[in-house]
């Protein structure tokens, strides 16, 4: 598969099956995955929209005209009182077959340039230990740097039934 033939855009709605497939094809959210493939895709479908109208995050595809949406990326923008505009990456996901190939890092290149356009000071996210990515460097290889001063908490607010 050739970086050449690759589009990076904004997704559109009728994008929300082929991401809802890259999701139940990971397999990686409980949420995800005790969810048919239907509503997947509406809630998908709904959150382009949302963010198509309100541009409080930015949804991206990287499409391939033979094998259609093979990827995507989702930032969150974020006015930070200390520190001003930044961005938050909360997910970047590729179908299996597109891993390796550099589809993850165009599609972080653009993410750059969409921050770097709203006047971002940082882009931060979450990759867990655990994930193929951060075994192999993924976003280090692409400048990011690891923070070992902090630490993530969470509070899970819901639980899946």
């Amino acid at each position: 598969m050739s970086q050449m033939e690759l589009t990076i855009r904004e997704a559109l709605p009728q994008d929300s099956y082929a991401i809802a497939t890259i999701l139940h094809e990971l397999g990686w959210s409980e949420y995800i995955n005790h969810a048919s493939a239907e509503l997947t895709e509406v809630h998908i479908a709904e959150s382009i929209i949302q963010s198509r109208r309100e541009g409080t995050h930015t949804i991206l595809v990287a499409e391939h005209p033979e094998y259609g949406v093979i990827g995507y990326t989702s930032v969150h923008w974020i006015h930070n009182l200390m520190l001003g505009h930044e961005g938050y990456l909360s997910e970047l996901f590729l179908h299996p077959s597109a891993t390796g190939q550099g589809i993850g890092g165009e599609l972080l290149k653009q993410i750059r340039a969409y921050a770097a356009e709203r006047g971002c000071t940082r882009l931060s996210l979450i990759n867990r230990r655990i994930r193929e990515s951060y075994r192999r460097g993924f976003y280090t290889k692409q400048g990011w740097q690891e923070n070992p001063e902090a630490a993530l908490f969470t509070l899970s607010l819901s639980s899946v039934s």
